[in-house]
């Protein structure tokens, strides 16, 4: 795959997976953006391959340490679930 459909392909999944971290409501009134860093963190580690378990650290991790969101105020499995099955789906 050539750099300008790579880049397409990244920029597709990086919406569609912004949509699916919108959708976790996990702050009122956050901005659309407000959760690309943890975006850019899931899919790096999507395109490598990660394991779900991996996965499940990286969305804990970023949501606990970056976004200071309390580990009881989500469920880290529902939520790597549901980024897990998006993205087997579209592969």
């Amino acid at each position: 795959m050539n750099k300008i459909n790579l880049r397409k392909q990244y920029n597709s999944d990086f919406s569609q997976l912004r949509k699916i971290i919108n959708s976790w409501e996990l702050f009122d009134g956050a901005q659309n953006d407000e959760f690309d860093g943890l975006n850019n963190k899931i899919l790096s580690h999507l395109y490598n391959s990660t394991d779900f378990e991996k996965l499940s650290r990286v969305i804990s991790g970023e949501l606990t340490k970056n976004y200071g969101i309390f580990y009881d105020d989500f469920y880290v499995q529902k939520l790597a679930e549901e980024v897990s099955e998006w993205w087997n789906k579209k592969s």
